[in-house]
């Protein structure tokens, strides 16, 4: 089985649009508590920042999974896949936001706290994220 690039790009914007949202508000919510002042420039910068930096760490991601036939079984994934991608790809994504964060806010104490809570929050949402994709045979081409 082989996937598509236009799949992997959707798959990637889709994600983006979850992990974007979750980095905004955990950002938000961490910065505020540190800082005891709500500093939504930060936050947004965070995430902005992200959307382009951890949209081409996910495709190349995705294409370097692509490639990977551990867990496939004809053209589904068993969830041991699902589970080490997930694992793989926020190792990746944390210390990309560990760097944004402490960039932006030029404290390692705040960008510690986001990298470490997008860990429990992202690991959850990007395994489903994995599930769903895998429901969805489109842009899917058995060989």
């Amino acid at each position: 089985m082989r996937v598509t690039r236009i799949r992997s790009l959707i798959k990637t914007i889709t994600w983006r649009f979850i992990a974007t949202t979750d980095t905004f508000i955990l950002s938000l919510i961490i910065i505020n508590y540190k800082l005891d002042n709500l500093v939504w420039e930060m936050a947004a910068s965070i995430a902005t920042i992200e959307v382009l930096t951890k949209m081409i760490l996910y495709y190349f991601h995705e294409r370097i999974w692509n490639r990977v036939q551990m867990g496939r079984v004809n053209i589904e994934a068993k969830p041991i896949r699902s589970l080490v991608k997930a694992i793989t790809w926020r190792i990746s994504a944390t210390i990309d936001t560990f760097l944004i964060g402490y960039v932006i806010t030029g404290r390692l104490d705040l960008a510690s706290s986001i990298a470490f809570f997008e860990i429990l929050t992202k690991g959850f949402l990007y395994y489903f994220h994995e599930r769903f994709w895998n429901k969805t045979k489109w842009g899917r081409v058995i060989s």
